[in-house]
């Protein structure tokens, strides 16, 4: 799977300091985030979530994985409520919310002792990218059943 990502860099860094209107500029924005999200400078870079290249890549990639399974849940957890009515409906959505914090204190309480290391972010989202796809066959199967 191949990801591309855009860098944009911050106007600010580009024009020389000391320019007295850039700083009142930015004083009325309140950030120089605004410039950084604007496509003025951007840089593509590839990255191959089948061969990532540095810990960086490495943990983009394994954010990326759980995004999408977050997102193939979502789409899938829609389908299924959509086919339910009345308290069935109520009970899966509540059954769901449930599991939301099921996953995300289970998930916290693995990876606790990795907390405030470099890798406990990557950690993390390998574990809540692995409970969601197990929580989205779970759907999955209700949906076969109906």
């Amino acid at each position: 799977m191949k990801i591309e990502l855009r860098k944009g860099r911050s106007l600010f860094w580009s024009i020389p300091y000391g320019i007295a209107s850039l700083h009142a500029l930015l004083a009325i924005f309140g950030t120089t985030s605004v410039s950084a999200q604007s496509p003025i400078f951007p840089i593509a870079q590839q990255i191959n979530c089948d061969r990532p290249q540095g810990d960086a890549q490495v943990r983009t990639c394994i954010r990326l994985n759980y995004e999408a399974s977050d997102k193939r849940l979502n789409e899938v957890y829609k389908q299924l409520i959509s086919q339910l009515s009345g308290e069935e409906r109520a009970l899966l959505s509540e059954a769901q919310l449930g599991w939301i914090n099921l996953r995300d204190k289970t998930c916290e309480f693995e990876v606790y002792k990795n907390r405030g290391g470099t890798g406990y972010g990557g950690f993390l989202s390998e574990c809540l990218d692995r409970m969601t796809k197990q929580r989205t066959a779970e759907l999955e199967n209700y949906l076969k059943k109906r």
